[in-house]
């Protein structure tokens, strides 16, 4: 293993012994479509391109990451914001209307895609 950074006087990474370097490169063409396929695959896996293709060639695993969020709820979350920034904005500007029931409304939605985020927290 590599010497730490706190043992070299060095501050970052720890230097890496030249066996553990990743200092060989290999150029190699694709098709459009490959090219395609594999950024998509790597895209999939959260890994870059290079990382996608080592680990297929070394036969390590491969595992399509989860999402981090429903893009419904993210929709919903998004739509809900820009609602509230209209709201704000009317009432920065002095708007004297009574605006009670769109933030009531606003209130059920918010409400309605916390329920769903607990529901998923709990599963």
């Amino acid at each position: 293993m590599g010497a730490s950074a706190a043992s070299n006087g060095r501050i970052g990474r720890p230097v890496k012994a030249p066996g553990e370097r990743r200092c060989k490169q290999t150029n190699t063409r694709w098709m459009i479509a490959e090219d395609a396929e594999l950024r998509a695959q790597a895209r999939l896996a959260g890994i870059t391109v290079g990382e996608y293709i080592r680990r297929r060639c070394l036969g390590l695993p491969v595992v399509a990451r989860t999402a981090r969020a429903d893009a419904r709820l993210v929709h919903e979350l998004n739509a809900i914001g820009v609602n509230l920034n209209q709201l704000a904005r009317l009432g920065n500007a002095g708007w004297t209307g009574d605006r009670s029931a769109e933030f009531d409304e606003l209130s059920g939605r918010l409400g309605k895609v916390l329920d769903r985020v607990l529901e998923a927290l709990d599963d």
